[in-house]
């Protein structure tokens, strides 16, 4: 069992707890995931099976597409509905969102939340937020190369919230994204949910859900799918012990890297070495 489930992860769920279910299941040597979920996140989970692992590398890098709902009016300890009141300031009436939206497009800076993954001194930033030490934290560059607002704005409770669609790169915080937005449209915010709807070519229409893939309801996804924008060269099986030892090969190809399939499956990744390709990696 080698390929690519996509799990439309439930509300609650860590990524762990899904890939640690289905890894009981299926007894299965070497499962992982391309890309975390935060447990308030629904959505979109490529979890790789077995020799897909060793894909992590060439997708974890894919642009993201979520739908996200933001709150206005006020902001949090976690910049999410799950954090503390920190701040609030009350909207009557908001005038230009679409336009603060508009000029979040292109690469902007953003500043890890405290309450993330990201290791500093050795340490996940949340298990300092935990102890309630704060840490200065560099900012990073992300990409935002689509954002536009897909619902109406409600108003309740001396605060605003609606719906938006946003495609950006590996890395991007949503919860941050909001408290920008936020403070763009002169109020404290804060993300009230989220669901990744796409990560590179995986949508959540081709999604299952846990209950599914515990039931055996679930399409595994060949390998070489992640390979399709690249040369594919279907070998013979005189090759086959040429490949597994990892040699240099002479293949008629016009790109530096290639991909070679063996009866249908993704055998090997070969890149231009001079006048031969030699082996980059070699799945046995």
């Amino acid at each position: 069992m080698n390929g690519i489930l996509v799990v439309d992860k439930s509300q609650g769920m860590t990524s762990h707890d899904v890939i640690t279910k289905i890894k009981r299941k299926y007894k299965l040597d070497k499962i992982g995931h391309a890309g975390t979920l935060d447990p308030i996140a629904t959505g979109v989970l490529v979890v790789l099976v077995n020799q897909a692992t060793k894909l992590s590398n060439y997708i974890l890098n894919d642009d993201k597409e979520y739908l996200c709902e933001i709150t206005i009016g006020a902001s949090t300890t976690t910049e999410d509905i799950e954090g503390e009141i920190i701040s609030e300031k009350e909207v009557k009436k908001l005038n230009n969102v679409d336009e603060v939206l508009n000029s979040l497009l292109g690469t902007i800076e953003q500043i890890p939340p405290m309450y993330s993954a990201v290791r500093q001194h050795g340490l996940k930033l949340y298990q300092l937020a935990r102890e309630g030490i704060e840490v200065k934290r560099k900012p990073r560059e992300v990409i935002i190369y689509d954002i536009k607002r897909v619902s109406d704005i409600v108003y309740h409770d001396n605060k605003a919230s609606f719906f938006f669609q946003a495609s950006v790169s590996k890395g991007t915080y949503l919860r941050t994204l909001c408290v920008e937005i936020g403070n763009r449209l002169g109020y404290p915010a804060h993300m009230k949910s989220l669901r990744r709807l796409r990560s590179g070519d995986f949508t959540i229409e081709n999604a299952s859900t846990l209950p599914q893939i515990l039931e055996g309801n679930f399409k595994l996804i060949n390998m070489l799918e992640v390979f399709k924008d690249y040369e594919i060269i279907e070998v013979d099986k005189s090759m086959i012990d040429d490949i597994d030892n990892g040699k240099k090969l002479k293949l008629k190809c016009k790109n530096k890297t290639v991909v070679l399939s063996y009866q249908g499956d993704l055998k090997a990744i070969y890149e231009r070495d001079k006048y031969l390709y030699r082996a980059k990696r070699v799945w046995k």
